[in-house]
């Protein structure tokens, strides 16, 4: 996005003001006197960088990511939300909204910025007439798949219950049901966005449309503060794990891309290659052991799953959980680890998956180079999320037939930029299939934003100056070149 000279002028002040907090703006006072003032009215707290707890309220979820702001606003109230937007639009800083602490390394720097977390505003209500939850900004998935699950109904949650509602969907939002129902972003009816300035207004399709549109996988423009989504009636949900010892990983990687264009939208699946450490923590069964294996969501019955698994069955699983469940157990299907950690995450969309693409994933995740890769997965797209499934969202959907991640933790043996090396390697050996547009929530570094929405981040642009024409609140992946 290209800012306004007006938004470049701001962004210059505000760095030259924040290198040195004691300075007088133009208000008249320094940023310190006014974060006292802001820490009195607060329902929350400020914590700064001189202060006990400054570590654990700047920390990211991936805990490679050093995030040093001025200071950390611990929200817990809208009105918190909106105080620190009035003091942001003041004083020309800006303000770097903040759950879960998922996705901080695509927000790139926040030496300027004031880190708003709004972790606190975790509250969720279900509507089950409506087939609606209402969230605060800070909740998770795990915590609506909780509260919608004893109502037979699920949101468009992802693979794992620790990540964000609010920035799951301001990303996109790929999950289990995705292929049945949708992008997350797609569910989302409605939002309470505070502006800078301190404005709280709701968007929705008859009110603000222009920022629910952006809001629905765009990234928006402002802080929401509550979302309302959609829910699902899932009746019979059909779901698990089919394992395999990591050398058949050729045979299952390929008999499972052939499957892929037959399988009709009820069911998702994922294909992995794993790399289990050898810790108690692990169960004995795969202590320490390397698998390849097929995690499938079937909205259906154990029937129809049987049908749509036979090919990946006739190839002799080692171990099979593929069962009937209740829609909170697919926050952890993934098996994705339950609290932060240091390490590399990266994504690409694959336009194609073909033999060809397989044995060169297979090679580069077998070589010295990528030893360090424990995860490494390809998850089908296509169905209702294929791009164009919808046109009233930024993000209309997917382009792209697969999607590729690969993960590095940080260990004793292997430094940050060392797990991010072996991670590139993985997925540089997908070059050739990679298509022109990725997908947000994948993206762990900063990109230009028209890979990401492709033509919508002209509009997107338009939307922000309206509401946000000073960049004041900061977004991943920044401007757009």
């Amino acid at each position: 996005m290209s800012l306004s000279t007006t938004a470049l002028e701001t962004v210059s002040t505000a760095r030259s003001t924040l290198s040195n907090p004691s300075r007088t703006t133009l208000s008249g006072i320094t940023l310190d006197a006014a974060i006292d003032d802001l820490a009195a009215l607060l329902d929350g707290e400020v914590v700064r960088p001189s202060e006990t707890g400054w570590d654990q309220a700047r920390a990211a979820w991936q805990l490679g990511v050093d995030q040093r702001p001025v200071a950390v606003v611990v929200a817990r109230s809208e009105a918190d939300i909106a105080r620190t937007l009035r003091l942001a639009s003041r004083m020309g800083v800006r303000v770097a909204p903040q759950g879960t602490g998922h996705g901080a390394a695509a927000v790139g720097d926040l030496s300027d910025a004031i880190l708003l977390r709004t972790a606190a505003l975790a509250y969720v209500t279900i509507d089950a007439e409506r087939r609606t939850a209402t969230v605060g900004a800070g909740a998770t998935w795990g915590d609506v798949l909780a509260a919608a699950a004893p109502h037979g109904l699920s949101g468009l949650s992802g693979s794992s219950g620790t990540v964000g509602v609010v920035g799951y969907c301001l990303g996109g939002g790929l999950g289990w049901l995705g292929r049945l129902h949708g992008l997350g972003a797609h569910s989302v009816l409605s939002a309470r966005v505070a502006l800078p300035g301190g404005a709280v207004v709701v968007a929705s399709a008859s009110e603000h449309a222009d920022l629910w549109w952006a809001l629905r996988g765009g990234g928006g423009a402002g802080v929401v503060t509550e979302l309302t989504v959609r829910l699902y009636d899932v009746p019979r949900l059909t779901a698990g794990t089919l394992w395999w010892p990591r050398e058949r990983a050729d045979e299952v990687l390929k008999t499972w891309s052939r499957l892929l264009p037959t399988l009709p939208r009820e069911i998702t699946s994922t294909a992995r290659v794993l790399r289990f450490p050898d810790i108690d923590e692990v169960p004995p069964a795969i202590r320490g052991g390397s698998f390849v294996l097929v995690q499938a969501a079937v909205v259906g019955s154990p029937w129809l799953a049987d049908r749509l698994l036979a090919p990946l069955r006739a190839l002799d699983p080692v171990m099979d959980d593929v069962a009937p469940v209740t829609p909170d157990a697919l926050g952890h299907l993934a098996m994705d680890p339950p609290d932060p950690s240091a390490g590399a995450a990266e994504g690409v969309i694959l336009a194609s998956l073909d033999d060809a693409a397989i044995e060169a994933w297979l090679a580069a995740l077998d070589s010295d180079h990528c030893a360090g890769v424990v995860a490494a997965e390809l998850r089908h797209l296509g169905g209702a999320l294929a791009h164009g499934s919808v046109d009233d969202a930024a993000l209309t959907g997917i382009d792209g037939a697969v999607a590729a991640v690969a993960v590095a933790p940080v260990t004793p043996a292997a430094a940050l930029d060392q797990a991010v090396a072996m991670v590139d390697v993985a997925l540089a050996s997908l070059g050739p299939w990679v298509g022109d547009h990725q997908y947000a929530n994948f993206v762990e570094r900063p990109t230009a934003e028209r890979t990401l929405v492709g033509v919508a981040v002209d509009r997107l642009d338009a939307v922000r100056l309206s509401y946000d024409p000073d960049g004041t609140v900061v977004r991943r992946h920044g401007p757009t070149d």
